[in-house]
């Protein structure tokens, strides 16, 4: 089949809005909970700590060119364990299509519109995503293109509007509770920034040209989606101080009110809010677009278009259902989704990448 090609900017768009995704909005509080003053120290570690794994991804992509995520798992693992472990890949891309949209529809009728009803913010953010998936991967990666633009602009003036009220002291004292929590820290911003992701295996390789420029693409996405993860968290704790960080919900958004310059120039935290939700759009369409063209695979359609609009009403009514309320959120983030995104994110591609050098290593012996 026929594969629309990308280029290797928009290859770099698209990896560094999925790896910075919905997380600059509420992981700051989750670094901080953890870090405490020392979370913009695990916010430098983890683009280190990733790189690896980052690696893994371009590798299995370079040694089968012109493949998905989903065929290079069919290839590695057979026919059956493989059909087994994507049709795992498929599921967690289709569950977080739907987690998406609560977190928008919580978000906009708890700091905005009260009165608004959740599901009416909901469909609104499917909808774009199901016609955005219908259009093809061309024009999501056009799309992706004038968003990080977007996103970078916002991010560098929200910080420098917000830079005078810092306050140096709230990172003292540094390494005041050891490197554990360090660490800790940065295997939660891994699961946020580094291992979604795995999503983009479903665009490389198998809509890229040329496999050693895609290197570079990916790369450098993964580290400018790491680099505004780390300024996003240092100036909440700098600002905000670790305590405040840690209890607030939306600290970024949080972080935003503090920008006042004058009389005219108050209530700018929408700049935050607009860029949260851009990000979180295109998470949510990368892993809706994964999701589908992965089942599609499974399934042996020829044109993944068909399904698009019946998981598109699937995922409409589970946002509204999928969460009871914040501290179920809250919960399930802490003990289901760190296991579950590390498990494909990582365990997932590092046995694949073990299997492949084992089976590579005995068709040389053999010859």
């Amino acid at each position: 089949m026929q594969r629309t090609k990308i280029t290797n900017h928009q290859l770099y768009s698209l990896t560094a809005n999925g790896a910075f995704g919905g997380s600059v909005i509420v992981i700051a509080s989750a670094m901080a909970a953890i870090a405490k003053q020392d979370a913009w120290i695990s916010a430098l570690l983890t683009p280190v700590i990733g790189m690896p794994v980052v690696w893994i991804y371009w590798y299995l992509g370079s040694q089968y060119p012109g493949s998905t995520f989903v065929e290079i798992i069919k290839k590695i693992f057979g026919r059956w364990i493989g059909t087994i472990a994507a049709a795992s890949y498929v599921f967690l891309c289709l569950t977080i299509a739907y987690h998406l949209p609560w977190y928008v529809g919580n978000f906009v009728t708890t700091e905005a519109m009260p009165e608004t009803p959740p599901y009416v913010i909901n469909l609104m953010f499917v909808i774009a995503v199901v016609i955005a998936v219908l259009y093809g991967i061309e024009t999501i990666a056009r799309a992706s293109e004038l968003y990080i633009r977007f996103v970078l602009i916002l991010s560098v003036l929200t910080m420098l509007l917000v830079s005078p009220n810092i306050k140096f002291e709230n990172l003292q004292p540094v390494l005041e509770n050891g490197m554990i929590p360090i660490f800790k820290g940065s295997y939660v911003l891994s699961c946020f920034i580094v291992f979604p992701i795995i999503t983009m295996m479903m665009i490389y390789p198998a809509n890229t040209d040329n496999i050693s420029e895609a290197k570079k693409s990916i790369f450098k996405g993964f580290l400018w989606a790491g680099f505004i993860t780390f300024i996003t968290i240092l100036m909440s704790t700098l600002i905000l101080g670790s305590k405040i960080t840690a209890s607030s919900q939306y600290p970024t958004y949080l972080l935003a009110k503090e920008i006042n310059l004058g009389i005219i120039f108050t209530r700018l935290e929408f700049i935050v809010a607009i860029t949260w939700f851009v990000t979180q759009f295109m998470i949510g369409l990368l892993f809706f677009y994964a999701g589908v063209t992965g089942l599609s695979q499974l399934l042996g359609l020829k044109d993944y278009k068909r399904i698009v609009m019946p998981l598109g009403l699937i995922t409409l009514v589970m946002s509204g259902v999928v969460f009871p309320d914040v501290i179920y959120q809250a919960n399930w983030t802490k003990h289901v989704w760190l296991p579950y995104i590390t498990t494909h994110g990582l365990i997932l591609p590092l046995l694949l990448f073990l299997v492949h050098l084992i089976k590579k290593r005995m068709l040389k012996a053999r010859y």
